[in-house]
């Protein structure tokens, strides 16, 4: 029996998504959530999707359809109610990132998930790109060797209007709407969790944000693995750019790709892709979603805990948090000192 979902935010991100649940023969949708009655009605327009069940409010859709899961892709400052309010319906949640605007607030979720004993997928899909799984099958298998550096760039020609209109007026929308992705694929790639960052951040002169749609910094990881990173929201184009070095050798990637240059060698060689589910080989956005899917079926139906689970993406949240203190506070940050050992025992995980 095909997963019954209810679709939460049907614009923007929320109509990709449409789709990619269309598409999966294990899931089905049962309803649509939106506080636009303009997205909805655009929803209604989908193939296959008029004859379907339309809200303006969670609460009311879970009361008034059946349905095993919510898939949460309203906008960010909502995640965590609105997960929240699927958990107390007693649904499993996909939710996009960042699952809550705060740390302790992303605590009280996983708490509540706890409680109900239904399971929160975060939506962190640039883990499963091709390029990424690829970059941690040659890195495990010590293709670099014991790991040094990273420098990481990422430039986007992504202007305020081509978000959701709420990006344009936050303080931070560069750590809150794209630094948490990369921050993750950090954690993911390098398989150990982050001790420290020194970071800034900062707007452009061109940019039409009213807050920081810049940042650098310094991360360090378990390990002595330091990581240089780099990103804006306001450059002439798209561009991304991983270089990871170790003692044996260097890799690298555009997110697309993966290349290795073996030790003492003066040119990278392209590297054979790792096998991913049909779909995830895709560009964004497709990319990385039949994986999320997979893992929501698999802790539905078999209780599989999932690979980017609230519990797990805490930390990713707490380099978020780690970042912006860093930058207010013009320091270094240790992840203890915003991911305290009262928080952690709070949401029953452990380093």
């Amino acid at each position: 029996m095909a997963i019954r979902i209810i679709h939460v935010g049907v614009g923007g991100r929320g109509r990709h998504w449409l789709e990619y649940v269309a598409e999966h023969p294990d899931f089905t949708a049962v309803a649509y959530v939106d506080v636009s009655e303009q997205a909805l009605q655009e929803a209604r327009g989908t193939a296959g999707q008029e004859h379907g069940n339309f809200f303006t409010d969670l609460k009311d859709a879970a009361a008034k359809v059946e349905a095993d899961a919510a898939l949460i892709t309203s906008p960010s400052f909502l995640h965590a109610q609105q997960t929240y309010q699927a958990l107390d319906a007693g649904l499993a949640v996909l939710v996009e990132k960042p699952f809550g605007s705060t740390l302790q607030e992303a605590v009280q979720v996983v708490q509540r998930a706890h409680e109900v004993k239904r399971p929160v997928v975060v939506a962190e899909n640039y883990r499963f790109f091709q390029a990424e799984r690829t970059m941690r099958h040659l890195i495990d298998a010590g293709q670099v060797g014991r790991l040094s550096t990273a420098i990481c760039i990422d430039r986007r020609d992504q202007p305020s209007h081509t978000q959701g209109p709420w990006v344009k007026s936050m303080a931070e929308p560069f750590f809150m709407e794209i630094a948490v992705h990369h921050f993750d694929s950090f954690r993911y790639l390098f398989n150990r969790q982050p001790q420290t960052l020194l970071a800034r951040s900062y707007n452009p002169p061109m940019s039409d944000y009213e807050g920081a749609a810049a940042a650098d910094a310094l991360i360090e990881f378990e390990g002595g693995t330091r990581i240089q990173y780099s990103g804006t929201m306001v450059a002439t184009r798209y561009e991304y750019s991983l270089w990871v070095e170790g003692d044996k050798g260097d890799l690298w990637t555009d997110r697309r790709r993966a290349w290795r240059r073996a030790k003492g060698h003066r040119f990278f060689r392209p590297v054979k892709p790792v096998a991913v589910p049909k779909g995830d080989e895709a560009r964004y956005p497709k990319g990385g979603t039949v994986s999320l899917l997979n893992h929501l079926r698999d802790a539905v139906t078999q209780g599989t805990p999932p690979e980017t689970s609230g519990e797990d993406n805490l930390w990713t949240i707490a380099m978020v948090e780690a970042g912006l203190r860093s930058a207010q506070e013009g320091r270094r940050v240790g992840l203890e000192e915003v991911f305290t050992a009262e928080l952690q025992a709070q949401a029953g995980v452990t380093a």
